[in-house]
């Protein structure tokens, strides 16, 4: 059976450029703070994000625009769409108030971007992490397609 599920997701700056990562209890790799969209509620991917965040961070941050949509195909299981939203760089303030969502999550870090491509990241993502870096620097959205 082919199943669609969809993400959102929020990357987020420190000042000195690094991007803020987590490190979810239940999967191999670190990840950006997001999560699933409740399609069933009618929750859109903005509001995921929203919602993602304040619940696996404790913060509640302007989210700002789509920096990247990408579809990623696993042949034989399905689609899963991920929208990435640019979260801006992060006050002092609300990197103090950051407060992690423990069930979900064991730690967070800020990480130079040319770090995230060693093991750290899920590998099949590597590209849609690089494409909305590119995409925040250039003020603009791009679609990435990813098959597995």
């Amino acid at each position: 059976m082919n199943a669609l599920t969809a993400s959102a997701a929020a990357v987020f700056f420190n000042p000195d450029g690094e991007v803020l990562i987590v490190n979810p209890t239940y999967k191999d790799y670190w990840n950006l703070p997001g999560g699933a969209i409740d399609i069933d509620q009618g929750e859109t991917p903005y509001d995921a994000a929203v919602r993602e965040v304040r619940e696996e961070l404790g913060v509640t941050p302007p989210i700002g625009r789509l920096l990247v949509h990408a579809w990623i195909t696993v042949a034989g299981k399905g689609a899963q769409a991920l929208y990435v939203f640019d979260g801006g760089v992060l006050s002092p303030k609300d990197q103090a108030a950051i407060t992690l969502q423990e069930s979900e999550l064991s730690e967070y870090r800020f990480c130079p971007p040319r770090d995230m491509e060693d093991g750290l990241i899920p590998p099949h993502l590597t590209e849609v992490w690089e494409q909305a870096l590119i995409a925040h620097a250039e003020n603009r959205i791009t679609y990435v397609p990813v098959c597995l």
